[in-house]
């Protein structure tokens, strides 16, 4: 903390915005720091009801976890580090008799971005900001932003069942030469087996985004994280599937810099 000689720190619990007359009175600083050790973000869950075919994401939208604010010079730039707990929750199960194929799938993630709002309230986005719908196969959940946590879980099997039954053996002229052959029983299967396979985990991920040539004054920095879930199942086999994503403790760390000349946060060439 001593390099980066702090001229202000500010610790700003998530969701309180300050007002007008607090953000005038903010000095000029180099860095801003906010946490919360415990965000309050709904969870995006979705489980699959027991018949049917269904492929189904649920998302809880965007919502403001953590917020900041700097008041910069001129013609400087922002990095902005936010560090997030994100938890996945993945249940499937399986039941399949005589042999037919059965398979559940249950998907969950974790989504951030960084909003950023001028002195003039101009709304602008930290980069990356990116994150393609085609890359994640989430139904169009993924708008932008950045995944810090991510699982897909599918379950697949073939049983034969149980409280199986055989028909006796018959004695059947089968392919008509005038004897009789031996024909045995055909099993069959009352009840599905069933396996089933919960995953629940909680880790900590860090990005580094930026926001460049901001302007003058007081901004106005939120982290913004959206959890969605996703699950699919034959269902037809009783198969079912769900799917549950939250979010912990967080921080994000705000600093104030002055970039190479012509770097845009894009790969820059040095001559």
């Amino acid at each position: 903390m001593n390099t980066l000689k702090l001229t202000a720190i500010a610790a700003v619990v998530a969701g309180i915005a300050a007002g007008p007359a607090l953000a005038e009175s903010i000095p000029s600083s180099k860095a801003t720091f906010a946490y919360n050790e415990l965000v309050a973000l709904p969870s995006a869950a979705y489980t699959a009801p027991e018949s049917g075919l269904y492929n189904t994401a649920a998302s809880n939208g965007w919502t403001s976890i953590l917020t900041a604010q700097i008041k910069t010079a001129n013609q400087k730039d922002l990095f902005i580090s936010p560090s997030l707990q994100c938890g996945i929750v993945t249940d499937t199960t399986v039941k399949s008799v005589n042999g037919k194929d059965s398979s559940a799938t249950a998907r969950s993630t974790v989504q951030v971005r960084v909003k950023v709002t001028g002195p003039d309230g101009s709304v602008t986005f930290a980069e990356p900001n990116n994150t393609p719908a085609a890359a994640t196969g989430l139904n169009g959940n993924m708008d932008g932003g950045l995944v810090y946590c991510d699982r897909q879980q599918t379950l697949s099997a073939k049983f034969s069942g149980l409280n199986c039954t055989a028909a006796p053996y018959e004695f059947t002229d089968v392919d008509g030469d005038g004897i009789d052959d031996v024909v045995d029983g055909s099993v069959t299967c009352a009840d599905p087996e069933e396996l089933q396979l919960i995953l629940q985990t909680l880790n900590a991920n860090s990005f580094n985004f930026l926001a460049p040539n901001v302007t003058s004054g007081v901004h106005t920095v939120e982290v913004q994280a959206k959890t969605s879930a996703n699950v699919g199942t034959d269902a037809e086999s009783g198969a079912l599937s769900g799917a549950e994503a939250f979010i912990g403790a967080g921080s994000v760390m705000v600093e104030e810099v002055r970039m190479i000349k012509g770097n845009t946060g894009e790969s820059l060439d040095l001559l």
